[in-house]
């Protein structure tokens, strides 16, 4: 179903909204925004946790790199995205850069204590 939205502003029944574009797509969009606030939370939570797991190992003098967690991070990330729904390269890309930054993290920490 094609729809001509500078003539008719309904969306095609399919998608379950009465309301014109602008209204359905205003509401998914605060949707968005919402879940963005919390995925931003919970990386801000994340990296709390981190920075204490940094602490604990300058006090005991461990190293950063912890190969065999990380994978089993990743292992696990990639078990929960393909329940969800998720691309396994998003979730790739989206671990990788978490892990950077969380042994970067990890890696100030020791060299502050």
């Amino acid at each position: 179903m094609t729809v001509d939205f500078e003539n008719d502003t309904k969306l095609p029944s399919k998608h379950g909204y009465d309301g014109d574009y602008a209204n359905a797509l205003a509401e998914l969009r605060s949707g968005i925004n919402q879940i963005d606030k919390q995925l931003i939370s919970l990386v801000a939570e994340r990296f709390s946790k981190i920075s204490e797991v940094g602490d604990l190992k300058a006090i005991f003098h461990q190293p950063v790199e912890d190969s065999k967690r990380e994978h089993w991070v990743l292992d696990q990330a990639l078990e929960n995205a393909k329940r969800n729904g998720v691309s396994e390269f998003l979730t790739r890309e989206l671990m990788d850069v978490l892990l950077k930054y969380s042994k970067a993290t990890q890696a100030k920490r020791v060299r502050g204590l």
